[in-house]
């Protein structure tokens, strides 16, 4: 077992550095987190927690406090971009009984952050922004700015989960994640008293361009997203939006209009041959500074809270430390390889222009419900197997 005594760092404070750092407390580890933020304070509207993240996130103990603000989804139902006729719902409840849910990112964060400060495990240190690391024996230093000006922190296993910007890898000489040429615009609409709350995601289907909808903050506000593709007049054009979305489903359209100014962000894309594992292991990436993907199957935050719980329980079964991040990359790049080919195959099917548009709808339309649910078997059904024995030397 690689030692316990000697603290694990994790740079970023994001949903997969305040998850690794629980799952890490959980396996009895103690953990020091780096966030260069002065101030906790998430930006966005809402994601969507599928059963293969709610299973690990469950597994720590926060199923309670995160049903009480999200909000159960029974299916996704996809619909036509101009007319809003429903081409199919797709069941997205795991197998076991395990939940979908829709929820604002403060109130995960919320959540996640109240956890980790529950824990005498795990110390967070906000304002501490990275500006070098380097071999030191048995491990790294790196070397911080902030509010305690620059000083000097020795770590012998680093994680980097700094998001896809990652300083880290930026450090490390990795290339750079690459634009996707879309852009999603993000926005909330409030519900008015009396409203009925979508018990669901709805996504609208048009060439090139795709719409998501679903309830968040515990059904009081609709978090809507639109994707397209990015150019000098999109990116700087968000009034435009209303314009580029005028034929669309009236009830979409509306929404829209209600939402106001909506925030546009760029979709970027890790290179799929990016190394995970540096400085003779001493430094292991995870989440979207590793694998970040797009997010036409909202598997961004589900990769990276898996990412924490394997990660957790290879370090705690492996007899050293290069053995356990060897186990770790060989269990998860088959599955993020395959999340990562399901994107792709979404990105697709969601934006063909008519005619074959025609035939999309029509080869949905006449599957079973239960039969689309099962191409996602593989992926809301994930458990992470635990070995039988400890894991081996690489």
């Amino acid at each position: 077992m690689v030692d316990l005594t000697r603290p694990i760092t994790i740079i970023g404070a994001g949903m997969g550095g305040l998850t690794a750092a629980l799952a890490l407390a959980d396996r009895g580890f103690s953990v020091e987190i780096f966030e260069r933020a002065e101030q906790m304070r998430e930006v966005g509207a809402g994601l969507q927690l599928s059963p293969n993240a709610l299973r690990v996130l469950g597994g720590l103990g926060l199923m309670d406090a995160l049903l009480v603000h999200g909000t159960r989804a029974q299916d996704v139902i996809l619909r036509r971009a101009f007319t809003g006729r429903r081409i199919a719902s797709i069941p997205v409840v795991a197998n076991d009984g395990m939940p979908y849910v829709s929820i604002h990112r403060a109130d995960l964060q919320t959540v996640l952050l109240r956890a980790v400060d529950r824990s005498p495990a795990i110390t967070l240190r906000l304002g501490a922004s990275l500006q070098a690391l380097t071999p030191a024996r048995s491990g790294l230093d790196l070397w911080f700015t902030g509010s305690e000006a620059r000083h000097r922190h020795h770590a012998s296993l680093v994680v980097g989960a700094d998001g896809v910007h990652s300083s880290i890898a930026r450090r490390l000489g990795l290339a750079a994640a690459t634009s996707a040429g879309t852009i999603a615009w993000r926005g909330c609409v409030s519900r008015a008293t009396g409203d009925d709350v979508t018990p669901g995601i709805e996504a609208w289907l048009g060439p090139r361009r795709h719409a998501i909808a679903y309830p968040i903050s515990g059904g009081r506000e609709t978090n809507l997203v639109l994707i397209e593709p990015m150019n000098r007049t999109t990116e700087a054009d968000p009034t435009g939006l209303a314009h580029r979305f005028r034929s669309w489903d009236r009830r979409l359209t509306s929404m829209i209009a209600a939402a106001g100014d909506m925030t546009g962000w760029p979709l970027n894309v890790v290179p799929p041959t990016r190394s995970w594992r540096h400085l003779d292991d001493r430094l292991i990436l995870i989440g979207d500074a590793a694998h970040a993907m797009l997010p036409y199957a909202a598997q961004g935050a589900g990769m990276a809270i898996e990412d924490a719980a394997v990660l957790a329980d290879t370090l705690a079964r492996a007899p050293t430390q290069s053995a356990a991040l060897a186990h770790y990359e060989s269990e998860r790049r088959p599955r993020i390889a395959r999340v990562r080919r399901r994107v792709l195959f979404h990105r697709l099917i969601y934006h063909l222009p008519a005619p074959l548009s025609f035939g999309r709808n029509t080869a949905l339309a006449i599957r079973s419900p239960e039969s689309l649910g099962k191409d996602l078997d593989w992926l809301y059904d994930w458990r992470h197997p635990v070995p039988s024995r400890d894991v081996g030397d690489d």
